[in-house]
């Protein structure tokens, strides 16, 4: 063996390596993070009008959080960018999460829980843009990145689901001020754990030509895989938002809605990998458009099959299954496009786009439910889903689709 090939091969084996490590060590980091935002969102609204907020408020908050995170996650992403460095930046925002949730449980007032969810958003806005650089970083050379990456998110809702269904007892127990307080141990913990990542030295890879002309793909990310997800991410968010208030406008009491969120939830795991691992086969557009048919289905069962509660059960069930199809494959999506000099970016873009559609969702929601009721606003939605669908469709079409993939590694 050459000089050369040794070199080759100990610089091969030694970066698999890294690479598999940072993969344990990101997917811890998503256990912990989820398991806080699964404890914590369900109480959040109940905790703001404990501090005197009446619903327009809560709305305004909530509105005024997204807007930060989708600002903040084209911020973060050009700055892991110009630094070329992911880890410090990730740690950062994991520690102001961390702040955030400390800053909640002592507020006292409105006016001093505001900024807290703001500084939660911008922290959070880094959580997801970094975490998705970092991990097709550690991916950028496996052929199966589908499977991984559902792996990785799909253990993220697991943990969701759990914490989502120990919260409300813990907010029993000690309080809600208490619970936000263990919020930030988690985040405290996964920043701590972050902290073991490793960042390779090697020169960063070019990112492959585009099959397309440089003016659609001027952004990083083709504009149909934007609108796709600005679209998909408009009909889920408009649509679960009032569902609690839908079903219980149909007579379903609080334990039964809770149960039928919480299947959905859990299916969402084996669907990501399933799904994850069925795109590394069919192609990424392919299940990404089957979230988006799925999705829309979900909506048509809502209004048609609402009274029967086997059926809904069903209808959960592909809701999971629609969920992890979008959600595995965009994120596979946006981490493949392009090199390493340029992953950041795409990343928070693709959040930025899915941030404008969970704004338009929230407002669109329970505006249109007012107005023209449920049913109006989940036909909506089926529409908004099956427009995301065909936009997923085009990028094969229009050859938008990475076209060079690295070799896997032994």
């Amino acid at each position: 063996m050459s000089a050369k090939q040794g070199w080759s091969q100990w610089v091969h084996m030694r970066f698999h390596g890294l690479s598999m490590n940072n993969y344990r060590i990101l997917t811890l980091v998503n256990l912990l993070t989820y398991v806080a935002v699964g404890i914590s969102s369900p109480l959040l609204t109940l905790y703001l009008q404990g501090l005197g907020a009446d619903f327009t408020l809560i709305s305004v908050i909530l509105t005024s959080t997204i807007v930060v995170m989708l600002a903040g996650n084209v911020a973060w992403g050009r700055l892991a960018d110009y630094l070329q460095r992911r880890k410090a930046l990730y740690i950062v925002a994991l520690t102001g999460v961390a702040l955030g949730y400390v800053w909640l449980s002592l507020a006292n007032t409105v006016a001093m829980a505001w900024p807290a969810r703001l500084l939660d958003g911008l922290g959070m806005a880094g959580f997801a843009t970094l975490g998705l650089t970092l991990m097709g970083d550690t991916l950028d050379a496996s052929a199966r990145k589908g499977r991984s990456m559902g792996i990785f998110r799909g253990l993220g809702s697991f943990a969701f689901a759990g914490g989502a269904l120990f919260g409300g007892r813990m907010a029993d127990a000690v309080g809600i001020a208490a619970v936000y307080w263990v919020c930030a141990a988690f985040f405290g913990a996964a920043a701590l754990t972050a902290l073991l990542l490793r960042e390779g030295k090697l020169a960063a890879t070019p990112a492959p030509k585009p099959a397309v002309s440089g003016r659609r793909r001027s952004l990083g990310l083709p504009m149909l895989f934007l609108a796709g997800v600005a679209l998909w991410t408009m009909a889920h968010v408009a649509s679960t938002s009032m569902w609690p208030n839908y079903m219980a406008a149909n007579g379903y009491s609080k334990t039964t809605i809770s149960s039928l969120w919480s299947l959905a939830a859990l299916i969402e795991m084996p669907a990501m990998i399933i799904s994850g691992a069925l795109s590394d086969l069919t192609g990424r557009a392919v299940v990404l458009a089957a979230g988006g048919f799925g999705i829309a289905l979900v909506q048509l069962g809502y209004m048609l099959l609402v009274a029967s509660i086997p059926a809904l059960i069903g209808v959960q069930v592909l809701r999971g299954f629609g969920y992890g199809s979008y959600t595995s494959a965009s994120m596979t999506f946006a981490a493949e496009m392009g090199g390493k000099a340029q992953r950041g970016s795409n990343s928070g873009l693709f959040y930025t786009a899915a941030s404008a559609g969970q704004l338009a969702g929230s407002l669109m929601g329970g505006i249109l439910a007012q107005a023209a009721g449920f049913n109006a606003l989940y036909l909506v939605c089926a529409g908004l889903a099956v427009s995301s669908a065909i936009c997923f469709l085009l990028l094969r079409r229009k050859g938008a689709m990475p076209i060079t993939e690295q070799p896997a590694l032994p």
